[in-house]
């Protein structure tokens, strides 16, 4: 699938970049939510909230928990980091 930045993302791009299976990787998959994942492994989901975007963690949508929140997706994402 093909990295880009926090803008311009389609069904199936995906904002990352090729160095490591342990970076977090989100995939959009509605209008205002993505999924989050390290490897093979869903981490979490990026909800877009206005002009927010909260951090959600957990493998499941409906049961994850809020652990932050950003201005931009690629800091959003970061919060599954490290």
């Amino acid at each position: 699938m093909k990295a880009m930045g926090a803008t311009g993302f389609g069904a199936s791009e995906r904002l990352a970049d090729d160095e490591s299976e342990t970076r977090a990787v989100a995939i959009r998959v509605l209008d205002d939510i993505y999924r989050v994942m390290r490897g093979e492994r869903i981490v979490g989901y990026v909800q877009l909230v206005g002009r927010v975007y909260v951090s959600l963690e957990g493998p499941v949508y409906n049961t994850s928990c809020e652990i932050g929140q950003a201005l931009d997706l690629e800091s959003a994402v970061r919060r599954f980091e490290g």
